[in-house]
């Protein structure tokens, strides 16, 4: 009965923190790291899913829910006060179930991995590790846990991982520099930042939320770092995927990042020129879907 009892609450909890947008996004993630990759590797094909790419989705799904478990345990305090309606917070589930779903989550996530290529299990296990290691500061180093700002850019390495782990197997790197390769990184982490920071950008700082970026850098720099965050992911992945070299007649196709430009836009203009109370959150959420599209778009027509 135990058992049963216990693995119920892992699926309800993660059904509740993780679905349905998590899945969607970190799919999206891989296919669309591959699809710059096959870009600036000068692919001699188009890019085409591969059982290397559904693995990898697959595994990083299984990091994702490791990824949340710790999460939650480690934001446990917070989540008290702030987020009062989650699982771990109202008992629904305990600790000690969160710690023993951990271990087949992981086992998952690194079996699917190895079935690509070393490398990627390697970053998997990397990425993993990184998290139980942020895990372990943010008990110890007051700075790391209380400082939103410290906080979030400790988080990066993990980001960084994630992208890499995508770049690992099918379709391969091609003949794309180590500059190249380094930069495709920067796309993806810009783009969460985008999304991260809009979540916590308020006008009016909560001096009782020690994790507001708005009580750390104010409301004005914070909503001014949530538009260059996404403006930048859409510059990088123009100067990567350079469209005018190779556009043709998929021209209106291989141009479209410049597209998902405009919602960055349109959310400062509604923070800024509106002067709503919170930035909006839809809008980058939004913005992360259509902008991984328009990379998936590129790599369908490259050539």
């Amino acid at each position: 009965m135990t058992v049963l009892r216990r693995t119920g609450g892992i699926g309800a909890f993660l059904v509740e923190r993780c679905l349905p947008v998590y899945p969607v996004y970190l799919a999206l993630w891989v296919v669309a790291v591959e699809c710059i990759i096959v870009v600036v590797g000068h692919s001699s094909d188009p890019w085409r899913p591969s059982w290397d790419t559904a693995l990898k989705i697959l595994a990083l799904n299984a990091a994702g829910a490791f990824l949340r478990m710790v999460d939650d345990q480690k934001d446990l305090d917070y989540d008290r006060v702030h987020n009062p309606d989650r699982p771990l917070v109202q008992g629904r589930i305990t600790i000690r179930e969160l710690r023993v779903a951990m271990v087949p989550a992981a086992l998952i996530a690194l079996a699917l991995s190895a079935t690509v290529s070393v490398w990627t299990t390697v970053l998997l296990a990397l990425i993993l590790s990184y998290s139980l290691l942020l895990w372990w500061a943010e008990s110890r180093v007051p700075m790391v846990r209380d400082n939103p700002i410290v906080n979030l850019v400790a988080v990066c390495p993990a980001q960084f991982l994630a992208t890499g782990f995508a770049m690992t197997g099918h379709p391969g790197l091609g003949e794309a520099t180590w500059v190249q390769l380094a930069a495709v990184p920067l796309v993806f982490t810009a783009t969460i930042l985008h999304v991260e920071l809009a979540r916590k950008t308020t006008r009016v700082a909560d001096a009782t939320d020690l994790r507001s970026y708005s009580e750390v850098i104010g409301p004005t720099m914070c909503g001014a770092l949530v538009c260059v965050f996404g403006l930048f992911a859409v510059l990088a992945e123009l100067l990567l995927t350079t469209p005018w070299t190779w556009a043709g007649q998929w021209w209106p196709i291989a141009w479209l990042p410049v597209a998902a430009a405009v919602m960055p836009c349109i959310s400062a203009w509604i923070f800024f020129v509106r002067r709503v109370s919170v930035h909006p959150r839809g809008l980058p959420t939004a913005f992360v879907i259509v902008f991984y599209l328009t990379i998936l778009g590129q790599g369908l027509v490259y050539h």
